[in-house]
């Protein structure tokens, strides 16, 4: 078993404008945020920097970069970062990502929601909102484990119902099982990580859209070399 855990990293460091590349990512995140917290503030007089890191999961255009990244990885027609062009086709794209990834990780967030919804009614309402929200983390950890491969299948047919065949997704995932599996962890425990940084109160939200996108990146270079060996 090989992982590229070292090339991988350098990737987003490396090519012509790297600096301005990934600036443009994390400040488009950070742009977001900053929205996020204003109109959170305007509805409520909160400004809610808790949960403003969440908002990078819907920044679509950042979302098609990175697609576009995996794609390149996976078909071997890249070696460094992209050009912010076209960005009509990267919201596309993520759009495209989005969607399948809120269909695999619904279950989960649903379990959590309820979950949390549980918590201040105390008694034994809240020991199961407790469990919910422990069967929500774990219906997570299993239903995302598929997505890479998933987005894989998606990137290299051109067809979005092809992330959804878990047969197909399976065959793909036991090639290549070890490293797969290895890299699965090594992108959960990297993102627990980095969770910790984002946090830190008021610096974490703004420090956090621009190590996800580093990281996305770098997770996005490591399944692509990973999962072109099983497409």
């Amino acid at each position: 078993m090989h992982l590229g855990i070292r090339t991988s990293a350098r990737f987003p460091l490396e090519g012509v404008d790297w600096q301005r590349k990934l600036l443009m990512g994390g400040a488009t995140g950070l742009l977001l945020e900053l929205i996020f917290v204003g109109l959170a503030f305007l509805a409520s007089d909160e400004a809610a920097f808790g949960v403003a890191p969440l908002v990078v999961g819907l920044n679509f255009p950042v979302l098609g970069y990175i697609l576009q990244v995996y794609r390149g990885t996976l078909l071997k027609e890249r070696d460094t970062l992209p050009e912010w062009e076209s960005w009509a086709s990267l919201l596309r794209r993520g759009l495209a990502t989005f969607a399948v990834g809120l269909i695999y990780g619904i279950i989960p967030l649903l379990l959590l929601l309820v979950g949390l919804g549980l918590l201040p009614k105390g008694g034994p309402v809240l020991l199961f909102g407790m469990v919910l929200m422990v069967l929500g983390v774990l219906a997570g950890l299993f239903l995302l484990f598929f997505l890479p491969m998933a987005l894989a299948r998606y990137l290299v047919q051109d067809r979005i119902e092809a992330a959804f065949h878990p047969g197909l997704l399976w065959d793909g995932i036991s090639a290549v099982l070890a490293e797969y599996v290895a890299t699965y962890l090594l992108s959960v425990g990297s993102y627990i990580l980095a969770g910790l940084i984002a946090a830190i109160p008021y610096l974490g939200p703004l420090f956090w859209p621009f190590l996800w996108f580093y990281l996305t990146l770098v997770q996005a270079r490591l399944f692509g070399e990973v999962c072109a060996k099983a497409i």
